[in-house]
């Protein structure tokens, strides 16, 4: 979801894990925000579930969203931003204070 968009909703085959989640990203979510001219600009937040925390996942997010992902794992400066596996809150932390 974005403040224009929202893209989804994604329907897994099967168990979720971190291959077929990193597969999400790459045949799906990706080219879906850069067909909309949003891979550039926008930031994706996800929970800290085993899944999400998988190194190919973190090695996708790294390349597509360098220093623009939350969530587990994350290496968003100054220092990483934790979130918790499967938490309610879908608000983005407000870094200034």
């Amino acid at each position: 979801m974005t403040s224009d968009y929202l893209i989804g909703p994604y329907f897994f085959d099967g168990p979720v894990n971190g291959a077929s989640y990193s597969a999400m990203l790459e045949t799906w979510l990706i080219p879906e925000l850069r067909d909309r001219g949003l891979l550039d600009d926008v930031w994706l937040q996800h929970d800290g579930a085993t899944a999400n925390f998988a190194l190919s996942v973190r090695d996708v997010l790294n390349e597509s969203f360098p220093g623009r992902w939350i969530g587990r794992g994350s290496p968003t400066p100054p220092a990483p931003l934790p979130w918790p596996p499967r938490s309610p809150d879908l608000t983005t932390p407000d870094k200034s204070l």
